[in-house]
């Protein structure tokens, strides 16, 4: 037998409960639990990094069967995990001949009833100074989604702004018009916005009922993380407004779970308060967390003691999560629900997310940009409403995409993370396509945290994630 190689990069290893590891498959996000033999093997593989017959002899012989052993070894050689040579898989990019949608983002308004410190978006203005989505560009853009659906039977509007409830109007509108002519297409339609709740009554969240949306509400925590950073355009903080709204919008029979979206900045990082407060007070169905987009100096921005403190309180939530989990229980911690459902179903990410593959977002003028946060930037567009998709420039630019960074070949959150975020990369560096790293190390330790809690559940309750993704289906 030829010496052989540890290859770290292709796989990950975690452990679960009672010593037993799994282990992740990087180039595939396939996962293994291991036996004793295999656990043993790949420790012993792990402190010595090269290994030989004579080295693997002395080490199990009286420990474990020879043949035992040996098939432990030849897994490991055919998927990687040691190899007589560096073994890296490349996945060649695939060309884009076409461009089908599942999902169109409106960006009806630039204005906002709000004055948040930390919003992403450039072009936002006062709801009386803003630019609007006119209804012959929206229709235009619901007919675009229609045509480039080809044959998918379900498809998305997403509203979007500013603060999309300036235009409860046209929702109202071109949730109709959206509706018939999906019927007249034989496609089911499906709508969702997201909304600060300011303007939220009971005539709205009829509607929204009705006609099952998925609502998704931006608030930060309990009223003083809250109104830190969520303010009137006067500087007044607004969480009693929001909360009353919402515990409305609780109580009404919504077809869909509502979830809310917690911006973490500088200063509010605390997202157990925060989980606690919203989940467990206030009553929404799921909670996520997102780091502020912000450039690397900016006050905003959260630092490396910042990232340590959300990590650590993540980590906590995540233990809770995974104590429901083996009761069957459901918790709210959406980031990690995510993540274990990404394991659970093998997901195995060549880009980072969907945006300008599937779903692209459609500015106030009708451009078309790669995903609501891009819309009124300065980093162009790829064709409008009326015309179509400019395929050749999409296409180049998701080629691109696939090509991943030097250092992101060797990193095992590859095939999770497939890069970042656009719109973060653009914002640090203004190109989407340019690698951002300041929060690698905490990805990665995201990912070993999940793949053990992953582990502990799948061993504690197998059929929980087959519960989870039906839970999924049946709730869009």
């Amino acid at each position: 037998m030829a010496a052989l190689h540890i290859q770290r990069q292709n796989y990950r290893a975690a452990g679960a409960v009672r010593d037993r590891r799994v282990l992740l498959h990087v180039p595939t996000t396939s996962i293994f639990e291991l036996d004793r033999v295999a656990d043993d093997l790949l420790a012993f593989v792990e402190s010595r990094e090269t290994i030989d017959a004579a080295m693997l002899k002395t080490r199990f012989d009286g420990t474990h069967a020879p043949g035992a052993v040996c098939d432990a070894l030849a897994d490991f050689v055919a998927l990687g995990v040691v190899a007589p040579q560096p073994k890296h898989y490349e996945i060649a990019p695939r060309a884009v001949t076409e461009a089908p949608l599942d999902t169109l983002v409106l960006t009806l308004t630039t204005g906002c009833n709000l004055g948040c410190s930390y919003c992403y978006r450039e072009d936002l203005e006062a709801p009386k100074a803003a630019r609007v989505m006119d209804e012959e560009t929206a229709r235009a853009a619901i007919d675009l989604l229609l045509r480039q659906a080809g044959e998918r039977e379900r498809v998305g509007v997403v509203f979007f702004g500013g603060e999309p409830l300036t235009r409860f109007a046209s929702i109202r509108a071109l949730t109709l018009y959206a509706t018939a002519q999906g019927r007249a297409a034989g496609k089911r339609v499906d709508f969702s916005l997201t909304t600060n709740a300011t303007l939220l009554d009971d005539e709205m969240i009829a509607f929204f009922a009705a006609h099952a949306f998925g609502i998704a509400v931006s608030m930060d925590g309990d009223e003083l993380a809250h109104d830190r950073r969520r303010i009137t355009l006067g500087g007044k903080g607004t969480y009693q407004r929001v909360a009353a709204n919402v515990k409305r919008l609780l109580a009404a029979r919504m077809a869909r779970p509502v979830g809310v979206r917690v911006t973490l900045s500088r200063g509010n990082t605390d997202v157990e308060k925060a989980y606690r407060h919203l989940h467990d007070e206030l009553g929404f169905a799921s909670v996520g967390f997102a780091p502020v987009t912000a450039s690397a100096d900016s006050p905003l921005a959260l630092d490396a003691n910042d990232m340590r403190r959300m990590m650590d309180g993540m980590k906590a939530l995540g233990r809770a999560y995974v104590d429901d989990a083996k009761r069957g229980q459901r918790h709210g911690f959406a980031n990690m629900e995510h993540m274990l459902l990404d394991l659970a179903r093998g997901t195995r990410k060549v880009l980072p997310c969907g945006a300008g593959l599937g779903l692209l977002a459609a500015g106030t003028d009708g451009s078309l940009s790669l995903c609501h946060r891009f819309t009124g930037t300065g980093a162009g567009s790829f064709g409008d409403v009326s015309r179509g998709i400019d395929l050749e420039k999409l296409g180049a630019f998701v080629v691109a995409a696939q090509e991943p960074h030097a250092a992101c070949r060797a990193c095992p959150a590859r095939g999770i993370c497939a890069g970042g975020c656009y719109h973060e990369a653009y914002v640090r560096t203004g190109d989407p396509l340019a690698p951002t790293f300041a929060h690698c190390d905490f990805v990665r330790e995201w990912l070993e945290f999940g793949l053990a809690c992953f582990g502990e559940i799948a061993i504690a309750n197998p059929a929980f994630f087959a519960m989870k993704n039906m839970e999924q289906r049946q709730s869009t």
